[in-house]
């Protein structure tokens, strides 16, 4: 489950991160293209590795996960690909959930941002499971079980916030309906009138 991508665990909650807008249903293809667009950020952030998007990973996880930081800073040391992977992460999550408080929509992004700080300790334990021998990663497993129970229960909260737009946006469009069937007679003398109109223009 961890390896189900810890690094792409993030792009996975884009179909529900997002809240449901415009004048159709959601798109099941559009969340897709959000995650291709994570991918590719993430990808630019580890070509150029600016100090501007070292600080903002940094930021982002002393927001989300600060027992975590540690961790993080040993990594720059031991494994500096690793480092660089878990902060073009981190700066790729931070503007997510930047986006998603533009649009006004806290009640997800704290959701988000919750989810988020769990997915950074779960992949600390999955760094831990790799090296740990084979006695001690019963112990490490149990955690990572706990961690993923939670982001579970998150993204639950996700799903039952996406479901309650779409009953919302349901409930619009069958009152506009029932509000066109109630006013039938008037949208026919409009419609009509305006081809009247059009017909006795001048050429």
């Amino acid at each position: 489950m961890v390896v189900r991508n810890l690094s792409r665990i993030g792009l996975l909650i884009l179909a529900t991160a997002a809240p449901v807008r415009g004048q159709g249903l959601p798109n099941p293809q559009q969340p897709d293209m959000q995650a291709m667009q994570m991918q590719a950020q993430i990808q630019l952030i580890l070509m150029n590795r600016s100090p501007e998007s070292e600080a903002a990973g940094r930021d982002w996880l002393q927001k989300i996960a600060p027992d975590v930081m540690p961790a993080v800073d040993s990594l720059k040391q031991a494994a500096y690909e690793v480092y660089w992977t878990e902060i073009a992460q981190l700066a790729a999550q931070q503007g997510m959930v930047s986006n998603i408080v533009f649009t006004k929509d806290t009640v997800r992004a704290k959701v988000v941002t919750k989810m988020f700080g769990v997915e950074a300790r779960a992949r600390v334990q999955q760094r831990a499971y790799r090296a740990a021998p084979a006695g001690g990663r019963p112990a490490i497993r149990t955690k990572i079980e706990a961690l993923m129970g939670q982001h579970f229960d998150l993204e639950d909260q996700l799903r039952t916030l996406e479901v309650a737009d779409i009953e919302r946006r349901l409930a619009d469009v069958r009152a506009e309906n029932q509000r066109r069937r109630d006013n039938r007679s008037e949208f026919v003398k409009f419609a009509v009138d305006d081809i009247i109109r059009d017909a006795t223009r001048p050429q």
